[in-house]
């Protein structure tokens, strides 16, 4: 795989929609979240981003084809850094579009990131999020496009731990997120096509799904119940979570983050293995 041969800068056309107050709800049950202000319309679930960001972000996702990424092998879900600029009302129109922003490597490949930003009719910013896929084998012409923000979890945060929660899945949860969000991934609702990857477990959760379910513990433990506040949520996909397991979330506190807000660090466990590490998320003061 070559960086250099990255097209950077092509931004795809625009995608428009409706944050129908029924989809958002409908999410909210996808991700096991029956808070009564996701119902109503007082609230919006944090990962709802990826409804009206999954078709630009698919896009303008390279070809396996492309000359970038040859030699390459296997593409799947690596990070995902999300920036609420401000909360979403119910019903705003949005239109989102997505670019290759950033190529970042490491030593098992390439993580090719897509920035999806999501505006309302005034042109205002309310979803920016950067999304990967990642590519294994070996990779040259080093990092390039826009420098990544870190989210590594800061091992001085593992004496401030806020708390925990368990939360429970169910066997049709790959089937639930997958009409809620579109993600419709063979891998995630059909247990032949998985099982090449997984062995006997089968499909296995959409990472954004495992994201949005443990959402649940960080609205509790880092922003005091009030999904409102949090305005950043960044997360390392480790491991495949699947349906009927049940995922435990630990939080953190991160210290002081930019603009008065305040940070926490985050990791989720699920069948003995870390599935989410990496994992920040930034609130707003109460």
């Amino acid at each position: 795989m070559d960086t250099t041969r990255i097209p950077f800068g092509h931004v795809t056309g625009a995608v428009e929609s409706s944050s129908d107050p029924g989809e958002i709800a409908a999410f909210a049950l996808a991700v096991n979240d029956d808070d009564p202000r996701y119902q109503d319309g007082r609230a919006v679930p944090p990962t709802y981003a990826v409804v009206p960001g999954l078709q630009p972000f698919l896009a303008s996702v390279l070809r396996p084809d492309h000359e970038a990424l040859t030699g390459g092998r296997g593409a799947g879900h690596g990070e995902t850094d999300l920036y609420i600029h401000r909360p979403l009302r119910p019903g705003t129109v949005l239109r989102t579009t997505a670019e290759v922003g950033s190529a970042v490597t490491n030593r098992g490949g390439l993580n090719l990131f897509s920035r999806v930003a999501s505006v309302d009719e005034a042109g205002d910013l309310v979803y920016e999020h950067f999304w990967s896929v990642m590519y294994l084998g070996e990779v040259t012409g080093g990092d390039r496009g826009r420098p990544m923000a870190d989210h590594t979890f800061p091992e001085e945060a593992r004496s401030r731990r806020v708390g925990s929660l368990v939360l429970a899945t169910t066997a049709d949860q790959t089937f639930r997120y997958a009409g809620a969000s579109g993600d419709r991934a063979v891998i995630h609702v059909d247990d032949r096509a998985a099982r090449p990857m997984t062995g006997d477990r089968g499909k296995f959760l959409q990472g954004l799904c495992t994201l949005g379910i443990a959402s649940r513990a960080l609205v509790a433990l880092a922003a005091g119940g009030e999904p409102h506040r949090i305005r950043r949520i960044a997360v390392r996909f480790a491991r495949y979570a699947f349906p009927g397991d049940e995922i435990a979330v630990g939080v953190y506190d991160a210290g002081p983050a930019d603009g008065g807000r305040h940070a926490f660090a985050f990791e989720a466990e699920s069948g003995g293995q870390t599935v989410l590490r990496h994992g920040r998320v930034e609130v707003d003061p109460a």
